[in-house]
């Protein structure tokens, strides 16, 4: 709370940080070293969280066809 002042941000900040944390968990990235520090940063992170996780997800379907 201290580290990203969230109690002094703005709502859209403050909204900005829940989804680029939340899709960084859900993607099991981690959040590591080295991370975004800005608002177009870490939304840049997102889209190739989502991008890289929707891909994944297509090879995986595929794979699950080549099986059965």
């Amino acid at each position: 709370m201290d580290y990203f002042e969230i109690d002094d941000n703005t709502v859209s900040h403050n909204l900005i940080l829940g989804t680029y944390f939340a899709f960084t968990t859900l993607s099991t990235v981690g959040f590591g070293d080295l991370h975004p520090k800005s608002d177009l940063e870490r939304v840049f992170c997102v889209v190739i969280l989502v991008m890289g996780v929707s891909i994944f997800s297509i090879f995986l379907g595929d794979f699950q066809e080549i099986i059965l």
